[in-house]
């Protein structure tokens, strides 16, 4: 199917029980993609170079700014495409006076000085030292984004996302999570 689609590939191996297959060009890619969820095959991808978007951290802000009044200055500013997101901490989940901003304007993102006449720096967010996981498949190495693999709940082990778990929530600071691997 892939040679009656027209999508070139520049290499394809087996891995394991599985098969990694590489493309040539990004619209190959893009062909692929489309093709294997027509198919509703489980595979997972990685997002191209081309589709990241560069995340910067906003310092200088104060916690009860709003997300969208961020995104209006930034755009009245020329970075129309930004994504605005407000920090919590990782335990109690509160707000902190740090906002997440992505963007494939991010030599623009140089020239902003002010935000709601609030003097702002932009820093390049730190990459995470913890191996990525999936929260679709709970796999470790990719993101669920880009995954189409069976989900699976971290609360039960069972085939369906753990959202959509009968089970109750563990209090916040506590995990009873079970492998469900």
């Amino acid at each position: 199917m892939i040679n009656n689609k027209g999508i070139q590939l520049s290499k394809a191996r087996t891995a394991g029980k599985s098969v990694k297959v590489f493309t040539n060009t990004p619209v190959d890619y893009r062909q692929l993609v489309t093709l294997l969820d027509s198919m509703k095959r489980h595979f997972f991808t990685y997002q191209l170079k081309e589709d990241k978007l560069d995340q910067r951290v906003i310092r200088g802000l104060t916690r009860e700014m709003s997300t969208e009044d961020i995104r209006e200055d930034l755009v009245s500013q020329g970075i129309a495409d930004a994504e605005v997101q407000q920090t919590k901490t990782r335990n109690t989940k509160q707000p902190l006076p740090l906002f997440l901003v992505k963007t494939r304007m991010a030599e623009k993102l140089q020239e902003v000085q002010r935000l709601a006449m609030l003097t702002v720096s932009f820093e390049k967010k730190k990459r995470s030292t913890e191996p990525s996981q999936c929260y679709r498949c709970q796999w470790y190495g990719h993101t669920q984004r880009n995954c189409r693999l069976a989900e699976r709940c971290v609360k039960c082990g069972e085939d369906h996302n753990s959202t959509n778990c009968s089970l109750p929530t563990p209090p916040t600071g506590q995990r009873n999570a079970k492998y469900c691997l």
